[in-house]
């Protein structure tokens, strides 16, 4: 309020933000009422699908539950922190309309025995031959309740006249909303797939419905992705949470029109993606990287919980933090040419012990580009992936790494370290250039994609996230919005390497270890 005028923000922009920020503040005391006696190992007892109820959001965003178009029963029937089970509506949808993608050897019928037991199966068919919606003609697919009461019931009633789109009624298991909203992990058994549903509301500076474009690639680029973690060693304990099928519904009206609104032409749509559970082995964990930074009743940072359990000093931990974080996330860009926006959500950290020991990769519709330049190493992509994903400059996806992963997650890791342990920040980020030099060195055949993908430049671009809405205010747009430049900020990596002294009298440097990939290349 105070910066307004000079952020020349106009007074609806500001009114509009406001709201944001409230929603937030709202969804944030149930946040706190909910784990107000949790210490940190009550809340690291917890499952990944469960804890996700207790955690903050985004921490770069302010307004990161702004949630605009959702009243308080929709929090309490659908929002995390409210722990709500969730059961889903299904419709069936004319296949010659519709848009499907399955990994290959998976069945429609898997889809539905995952969602639905076997009496479920039998009342949904029966529910299809009532309303003679013919298997042969129709596909069944679920859809968010939510999205069904307020956008499909009503912008899809000329599909649903025509019997183009039959719907049929809640069915199956309950559901978890997790940090995303759209995504939805089975509430009572482990190993079922997560479901990605459009949700059309705006959230965190976008409408979170599901775009058609990718729906056609979706399990063939996320089966490549896993092919390449489990063959390449640099990539050992990356696992890829595979998107196995994929439908889409186009509206025949929105999608017709030049320029359209995306909110519009995303509102059909489902994923289904392997849950991390599933590909957990004995004796591990998940926690999605956005709890690092949750605080418990105490207010000490789950990660510092988490150190003190390993038995390994702050920096010993860190280190394999970033060997099976960082490292994969900068060896998939740097040999494959793939840059994932990787952000506190979209990765999980697999643990062993309150170990790192590594990383589940997801969400690649969207949240994954690749490099403008053809690298041999991804000669055998599946075809149409190239196509239809986002060819980037290097620099582009550098700050897909820079920005999506360094400052908008653990830049907020580091401060969180900073309070509960005293770590300084210098150590922080001095472990983290160790390991990407001694990543540097393992891979000296890299080193002119090394130069290319430079992380330790002695600045990093700012992009302004928030800054965005402020700017361009709520109007809608065929796009998603696009951050802002402003000024470039000192790379913490870079004064992390010029701050480690040469040993006195000697003439030796101490940084040798740690750049040795460089003098390599």
């Amino acid at each position: 309020m105070d910066a307004s005028r000079t952020l020349e923000i106009e007074p609806a922009t500001l009114c509009a933000y406001a709201a944001e920020v409230l929603s937030t503040l709202m969804a944030d005391a149930r946040i706190a009422a909910i784990g107000r006696d949790m210490t940190g190992p009550d809340l690291l007892a917890l499952s990944d699908r469960v804890l996700q109820a207790y955690l903050d959001g985004h921490p770069k965003a302010p307004a990161s539950k702004g949630r605009i178009g959702w009243g308080l029963a929709d929090y309490e029937a659908y929002a995390p922190e409210f722990q709500p089970e969730i059961q889903l509506f299904w419709v069936a949808a004319d296949r010659t309309a519709c848009r499907l993608s399955l990994e290959p050897g998976l069945a429609e019928a898997d889809l539905l025995a995952d969602a639905l037991d076997g009496p479920e199966r039998a009342r949904l068919a029966q529910a299809c031959a009532a309303r003679g919606a013919d298997p042969a003609t129709h596909l069944v697919v679920p859809v968010h309740p939510w999205q069904w009461d307020n956008k499909i019931a009503l912008h899809f009633a000329g599909e649903i006249a025509a019997g183009r789109l039959v719907p049929l009624g809640t069915f199956g298991r309950g559901y978890r909303p997790q940090q995303s909203l759209r995504t939805l992990a089975c509430a009572d058994a482990d190993g079922r797939l997560d479901l990605k549903l459009a949700l059309t509301i705006l959230n965190t500076s976008a409408w979170r419905g599901v775009p058609g474009k990718y729906m056609n690639i979706g399990p063939a680029f996320s089966t490549w992705l896993a092919d390449k973690a489990a063959r390449d060693p640099a990539l050992a304990g990356t696992v890829i949470l595979r998107e196995r099928a994929g439908a889409f519904y186009p509206h025949p009206v929105y999608e017709r029109i030049a320029d359209a609104p995306y909110q519009y032409r995303e509102m059909l749509g489902v994923i289904w993606r392997e849950g991390i559970a599933s590909r957990l082995g004995p004796g591990r964990s998940a926690l999605m990287m956005g709890a690092l930074l949750k605080a418990d009743a105490a207010g000490r940072a789950l990660v510092s919980s988490l150190i003190a359990r390993s038995g390994l000093a702050p920096e010993a931990w860190l280190e394999r933090l970033f060997d099976h974080v960082a490292v994969p996330l900068y060896h998939f860009l740097c040999r494959y040419g793939v840059g994932f926006i990787a952000h506190g959500q979209n990765v999980t950290l697999i643990l062993e012990g309150g170990v790192p020991c590594g990383v589940a990769l997801k969400d690649f519709q969207g949240d994954a580009d690749l490099v403008d330049q053809d690298f041999p190493e991804a000669a055998d992509l599946p075809e149409g992936v190239r196509e239809t994903l986002l060819r980037r400059p290097a620099a582009h996806l550098l700050q897909h790494l820079q920005t999506g992963h360094f400052a908008s997650l653990l830049r907020f890791v580091s401060d969180a370290l900073l309070r509960s342990d005293g770590l300084p920040e210098a150590a922080f980020y001095g472990a983290l250039a160790r390991v990407l030099r001694r990543y540097h060195a393992r891979h000296p055949d890299l080193a002119d994609r090394f130069r290319q993908f430079e992380l330790f430049a002695p600045t990093v671009p700012r992009i302004c996230i928030n800054r965005v809405r402020l700017s361009l205010g709520y109007s809608d747009s065929n796009l998603r919005p696009v951050p802002r430049l402003g000024s470039p900020l000192i790379n913490p990596l870079h004064r992390a390497e010029a701050s480690i002294p040469r040993e006195a009298g000697t003439g030796h440097d101490d940084r040798a270890g740690i750049q040795a990939g460089a003098r390599a290349s």
